[in-house]
C-alpha cells in the first residue's frame, strides 16, 4: 500500500513495531523499525486487528512530530505529504495527536521556551541585530501596529495571551503567524544578508524554524496543519518593510 505512488517512489518502509524478529526488507524495500511504549495508547485507540495507517491516521503521525527537526533531514518531505494528504482530504485525528505528541517529547525533547521575561531579555542570543526587534515587526504590520501587540498579556512585553489568540478570527491568526515568520526571515536572514538573500528562501527558513524552534504546543500545531497557507507569502514582505522603513529604530552599537 503506497498513500504516495502518484507523487513518489519510497526509498524505505516504515515500522512500528516490538518485535526484534520484523524482516528487514519488505516489497524490495529496506525496513525501518521503531518503538516506543507510549505508542501502546496510540495502538489500543485504533481499529482492531488494522495494520495498515488510514489517510487520517498517515497525516495524524507525520503532523505529530513535525514540530522538531528531524535528524535524518526528513522534515521539508514530510511536510510536502502533509500538503498532499491535506488536498486529499485527510483530517487531524487530535487525540492521537496528542498521545503521539508525548511520544515525540520523550524522543525529541521537550520544547523550552521561556517567555515570562521582559523583551531585553528574550532577545538576547546569537542573533547579531541592527534594528529594535519590534520595529522591524512594525515595518511588516497589516496595520498601523504589530498584531501581536494586542494579544500580549497586561504589563507583559513577549507573553501573550494564547486565549486571545484562539479565539481571534482564522484569517487574523494567519495574518498574526506570517507577522510574527516575516520580522523573522528579515532579521536573522534578509537584513544580515544586506538584502541580498532571496526573499522565499529567507521566508521558508523563518517558518521552518518558527515552528520547529520557536513556537511549541496550540501554536506550533497551528502552523503545522496550516502550512499549506502559510508556505506562501501573501505579499512581497521585503518591499513593504522598505516601505515602511520610517518605522524601524536603529540599534546602538
Amino acid at each position: 500500500m503506497n498513500l504516495f505512488k502518484f507523487r513518489r517512489q519510497p526509498k524505505d518502509f516504515d515500522v512500528w513495531t516490538n518485535d526484534p524478529t520484523f524482516p528487514d526488507t519488505y516489497d524490495g524495500l529496506r525496513v525501518e523499525t521503531f518503538w516506543h511504549g507510549g505508542l501502546v495508547d496510540f495502538f489500543e485507540n485504533r481499529r482492531p486487528g488494522q495494520a495498515w495507517p488510514t489517510k487520517d491516521e498517515l497525516f495524524t503521525i507525520k503532523a505529530s512530530h513535525a514540530g522538531w527537526e528531524l535528524r535524518n533531514g526528513s522534515w521539508d518531505k514530510h511536510m510536502s505529504d502533509l500538503v498532499a494528504l491535506k488536498q486529499a482530504g485527510a483530517k487531524l485525528q487530535e487525540d492521537q495527536f496528542a498521545r503521539l505528541y508525548k511520544v515525540w517529547e520523550d524522543v525529541h525533547g521537550k520544547k523550552q521556551l521561556k517567555l515570562q521575561k521582559g523583551k531585553d531579555d528574550f532577545f538576547t542570543d546569537a542573533v547579531v541585530r541592527i534594528y529594535d526587534h519590534d520595529s522591524i515587526h512594525a515595518s511588516v504590520a497589516y496595520g498601523d501596529e504589530p498584531m501581536y501587540v494586542q494579544t500580549l498579556k497586561p504589563g507583559s512585553e513577549v507573553d501573550v495571551d494564547m486565549a486571545y489568540i484562539k479565539a481571534m478570527p482564522f484569517d487574523e491568526q494567519i495574518k498574526l503567524f506570517r507577522e510574527e515568520v516575516y520580522a523573522t526571515a528579515l532579521e536573522r536572514k534578509v537584513i544580515p544578508s544586506n538584502y541580498t538573500i532571496s526573499p522565499r528562501k529567507a521566508y521558508a527558513w523563518a517558518l521552518r524554524r518558527t515552528i520547529t524552534s520557536l513556537t511549541k504546543g496550540w501554536s506550533s500545531k497551528f502552523l503545522i496543519l496550516n502550512y499549506d497557507i502559510m508556505r506562501t507569502p501573501d505579499c512581497d514582505y521585503v518591499q513593504r518593510h522598505l516601505d515602511n522603513k520610517d518605522r524601524l529604530i536603529l540599534l546602538e552599537k
